[in-house]
């Protein structure tokens, strides 16, 4: 993917984070618990891609 993917990737993670954890906020505000942890939950999701964590361990080469 290259320097320059990676930097574009890395951005879009950043604006999901930012959209999903304003509208949880916002959501929580209007009393629509259903959608806020909705937002919530994709705004960990985000920040775990940002932090590039692996959720699924990697399988050991051999």
């Amino acid at each position: 993917m290259g320097r320059n993917g990676t930097f574009l990737e890395t951005g879009a993670y950043w604006l999901l984070y930012v959209v999903s954890f304003s509208g949880a906020l916002l959501h929580w505000r209007l009393g629509n618990e259903l959608l806020a942890a909705l937002c919530g939950t994709t705004a960990l999701f985000s920040a775990l891609l940002i932090g590039r964590v692996r959720i699924i361990p990697a399988t050991p080469k051999h």
